[in-house]
């Protein structure tokens, strides 16, 4: 994984992998960082997190699942 790839990820909700099997599923990607910065900003459940950039073996954006008013 890129931080570029990464960045194109911003502002949307995604799943995270983690280095040490852990995931956080559904999670809003505040912020990528850049070159000079080490963490990467999630909002989740309420709660800013900031991971290392390092410590992320994968992300992707999480599937749409709301449903149309009827």
């Amino acid at each position: 994984m890129t931080r570029t790839g990464l960045r194109s990820l911003e502002g949307r909700h995604v799943n995270i992998a983690l280095r040490d099997g852990r995931r956080i599923d559904d999670c809003q990607l505040v912020s990528a960082g850049r070159a000079s910065t080490a963490t990467v900003w999630v909002f989740s459940n309420g709660t800013d997190l900031f991971l290392e950039f390092e410590e992320l073996t994968d992300a992707w954006e999480a599937a749409v699942t709301s449903r149309a008013a009827a």
